[in-house]
C-alpha cells in the first residue's frame, strides 16, 4: 500500500515534535498539515510517535559466505521491524567485499531479498589482510558502495592507513574505522576491568582501540579527510574525537546501543552472550559515552548486529565468537533504558539514529512535501518482553533475551510502502 493518508501522529523533525497528518500518495509526502480530510484509507495513529525511518550504518549481514549465521532477508527483515529503513553492511563476508565482482553479487542479492535499502562498504585492503590497498577509486563509482571499511580488524600499518586516507580524501569518501591495536591485544574476550580478575579472564584494555583513535586523527590532521570511528567504548576515545571536532575536523563516531546501555558489572555467569568487540567496558567509561552523547559529540546510534549461530554461542566465554544482533529492538532497548530513566532525552537519540547517520553518510533524511515517505511509527507506551520466538533474525545471540521493554515499532514506511508491523 503506497497511497494513505495518516492521521493524529506525532510527527519528530527537525529537532520538535508536531501533532499533525500526512497524505502519502504513490509512496510521496503530497501533504503535512494539521488536518487533512477526504482521502481514503485513513490510517488513525490515535496519537502515536512517528519520525524519519531510522539509519544503521554499521551492521553484518553476513551474506554471502555465512548464510548460517544470518542472511540478507533475514538481516533486512530485522531492520524493518527495528523501524530501520536504510542499513549498511560491512565487508566481511565471504568472498570479502573488496573488488566489482563481489559489489555485483551482492546488489543483485539485495536487489531480490532485501526488505529495506541496503548498501555496503568496500573493504579497505584486500581481504582486509591490510596488505594491499583495494581499487577506491574504482568501486566508488558504484552506487551502492559509500565508504571504506576493514571492520573486523584494525589497519594495523601506520603507513597503508596513511595512503587509504590520503586516497579516500581525494575521492570525497570516508574511511569507516575499526581501532583496534593488535599489539595490546593478548587473546581477551572482555574488557580488563574487575570481572575479568575476578573470573581469571584475559582482559582487553582501552589502549587496544584508543591508541589506533589518536593514530588515525593525527592522519586526519595531514590529510583533512572524512573518517568515521565506529563502536567506541572508551573514555579515551571520547575525549580524542571531541578534541578533533572542536578543531574543526570532519570527523564522527558511533556508539552501539549495547555499551549505552551495558557496562561489565552487567555481564552475568560469564555468559557469551555478553562477549562483544569492543567489550562492555568500566561505569566511567559508559558515563563517557552518554556525556558523549548528550554533547553531540557523538552523533551516530549504530548496532553493529552481528549474528552467530546458536551453536557457535553455545561454548565458554572465552571460545565463543564476539558480537550480539542488535536490529530489531534498539529503539526499544535505548528508549527503556536511557530515556525513561533520564539519562538521555528522546529527541538526541531519533537524531544519533536518523539525521546523524545520515550526516555522516549524506544520505537523504528529509520528510518534507514531495519527498519519498521514510517513516518510522512508534508505540511509546506499548510494553512487552524480547522473546526469541519473535525474533526475525537468523540468530539469537543477545544478552537482552527476557528485557521488558517499552516503545514497540508498530509500523515502517520504506520508500512509500506502508508496513503494518502487527499484523505481520
Amino acid at each position: 500500500m503506497n497511497s494513505y493518508l495518516l492521521k493524529n501522529v506525532h510527527l519528530y523533525h527537525q529537532g520538535i515534535f508536531k501533532k499533525t497528518d500526512i497524505l502519502v500518495k504513490n509512496g510521496y509526502i503530497e501533504k503535512i498539515d494539521e488536518n487533512i480530510t477526504g482521502f481514503e484509507p485513513v490510517i488513525d495513529l490515535q496519537g502515536k510517535y512517528a519520525s524519519h525511518n531510522f539509519i544503521d550504518i554499521h551492521t553484518h549481514l553476513r551474506e554471502p559466505g555465512f548464510e548460517h549465521k544470518e542472511t540478507i532477508h533475514t538481516g533486512s527483515l530485522s531492520a524493518l521491524y527495528g523501524g530501520y529503513g536504510t542499513i549498511v553492511a560491512m565487508a566481511n563476508t565471504l568472498p570479502c567485499m573488496d573488488d566489482l565482482e563481489a559489489v555485483e553479487d551482492f546488489k543483485q542479492r539485495v536487489v531480490h531479498d532485501a526488505c529495506v535499502n541496503v548498501y555496503t562498504y568496500s573493504a579497505i585492503t584486500e581481504n582486509l589482510k591490510g596488505q594491499k590497498l583495494v581499487d577506491m577509486a574504482q568501486l566508488i563509482q558504484e552506487d551502492i558502495v559509500l565508504g571504506f571499511s576493514d571492520d573486523g580488524k584494525g589497519v594495523q600499518n601506520d603507513d597503508m592507513m596513511d595512503l587509504a586516507m590520503q586516497l579516500a580524501g581525494n575521492l570525497d569518501s570516508i574511511i569507516v574505522a575499526h581501532c583496534e591495536d593488535e599489539s595490546e591485544l593478548h587473546g581477551g574476550c572482555i574488557h580488563e576491568g574487575h570481572y575479568a580478575k575476578e573470573h581469571h579472564l584475559i582482559g582487553i584494555n582501552s589502549a587496544s582501540e584508543y591508541k589506533q583513535v589518536a593514530r588515525d586523527l593525527d592522519i586526519v590532521r595531514q590529510y583533512h579527510n572524512r573518517y568515521h570511528i565506529c563502536h567506541i567504548s572508551t573514555k579515551e576515545t571520547v575525549d580524542l574525537l571531541h578534541q578533533a571536532r572542536q578543531e574543526g575536523l570532519c570527523v564522527s563516531g558511533e556508539a552501539s546501543p549495547h555499551h549505552l546501555i551495558l557496562t561489565e558489572d552487567n555481564i552475568q555467569d560469564c555468559s557469551p552472550q555478553y562477549k562483544m568487540n569492543p567489550p562492555l567496558r568500566s561505569k566511567e567509561d559508559h558515563q563517557a559515552l552518554i556525556k558523549g552523547l548528550n554533547e553531540k559529540t557523538i552523533t551516530v546510534i549504530a548496532t553493529d548486529h552481528a549474528p552467530h549461530a546458536r551453536e557457535e554461542k553455545a561454548t565458554s566465554i572465552e571460545k565463543a565468537p564476539f558480537g550480539i544482533i542488535g536490529l530489531q529492538h534498539a529503539f526499544s532497548l535505548l528508549y527503556t533504558y536511557l530515556v525513561k530513566k533520564n539519562l538521555v532525552s528522546l529527541e538526541t537519540i531519533l537524531d544519533a539514529l536518523t539525521v546523524g547517520p545520515a550526516q555522516v553518510l549524506r544520505l537523504d533524511c528529509q520528510i518534507q512535501e514531495g519527498s519519498l515517505a521514510n517513516l518510522c511509527i512508534f508505540d511509546l507506551n506499548e510494553h512487552f518482553i524480547i522473546e526469541e520466538k519473535d525474533l526475525k533474525s537468523k540468530s539469537a545471540n543477545t544478552p537482552f533475551l527476557g528485557a521488558e521493554c517499552y516503545g514497540r515499532i508498530v509500523a515502517n514506511i520504506v520508500n512509500g510502502e506502508y508496513n503494518d508491523l502487527e499484523e505481520k
